[in-house]
């Protein structure tokens, strides 16, 4: 066991996590917030009990976009154990307080709120050329167009 300046406890660990479901919101003694993930490590060789991580660190907006079911994640953080009766059984599960988390795998983009960007080159080029210069070209052009149209 070790203790960090910051106060936390517990193994140091960095894992590779499969994440379950969606990420939730949860709240520390303090009334912090904290972003909360269910899911298990991924490593072929042995079964590992259900991981519960949480991460209270700046990033947790961009988090929840990026956590979802099925998704990999890279988890560094102090792990402890819990240990628990459900329904008169034993239960145990690994709690991770995360000091850092990453996507393995790639990051959805959303879309929607892309914009629209000129392409530096030959447009601006394209767009000089077009645009009549005095007025008489102007009339010209707008000539050009109306008989276009009639036609």
């Amino acid at each position: 066991m070790s203790t960090t300046d910051d106060g936390q406890e517990g193994i140091r660990v960095q894992l590779r996590l499969l994440i379950e479901g969606s990420p939730e919101q949860r709240f520390d003694v303090h009334g912090s917030e904290v972003l909360q993930l269910r899911g298990h490590v991924v490593d072929g060789s042995a079964a590992h009990p259900e991981v519960v991580v949480r991460f209270s660190g700046q990033r947790r907006a961009e988090l929840y976009r990026w956590c979802k079911a099925d998704k990999h994640l890279y988890v560094d953080g102090f792990v402890q154990v819990k240990h628990w009766l459900h329904q008169g059984r034993p239960r145990v599960a690994l709690l991770v307080e995360a000091i850092n988390l990453s996507p393995l795998d790639d990051v959805d983009v959303d879309l929607s709120r892309a914009g629209i960007y000129a392409v530096r080159g030959r447009s601006g080029a394209i767009a000089a050329k077009a645009a009549p210069a005095n007025r008489a070209e102007r009339a010209k052009k707008a000539r050009e167009l109306l008989d276009l149209a009639d036609a």
